[in-house]
């Protein structure tokens, strides 16, 4: 039960980060900005990587939680971790590809 509250606690400074990220609308925190990758809309970027960073934190509290009533469940929680990579990749695509209008 320690570690559950642990987690959430932990859960808690991700959600913290995302909201920061979100609010300050900067994205120089992605390796190799400015040299290899350099966002045309940062702004929009920053909202769209805060948003995920902010629902990874919400998964990371939920499936804890949820993991002590079902068996088998970090499975789909992976799952999730891996469609938020992605989902920021294509953010990152997205933003070079369209640009800011």
């Amino acid at each position: 039960m320690l570690n559950v509250l642990f987690i959430c606690l932990v859960s808690c400074f991700i959600i913290y980060i995302g909201k920061r990220v979100w609010k300050k609308g900067n994205t120089d925190f992605i390796a190799g900005y400015g040299k290899i990758f350099t966002p045309k809309d940062e702004k929009q970027l920053a909202k769209g990587i805060g948003l995920i960073i902010m629902l990874f934190g919400f998964e990371s509290i939920i499936f804890p939680i949820l993991s002590l009533f079902f068996e088998g469940i970090g499975f789909y929680y992976g799952l999730l971790v891996v469609l938020n990579f992605f989902a920021i990749f294509g953010l990152m695509i997205k933003d070079q590809v369209q640009g800011k209008v």
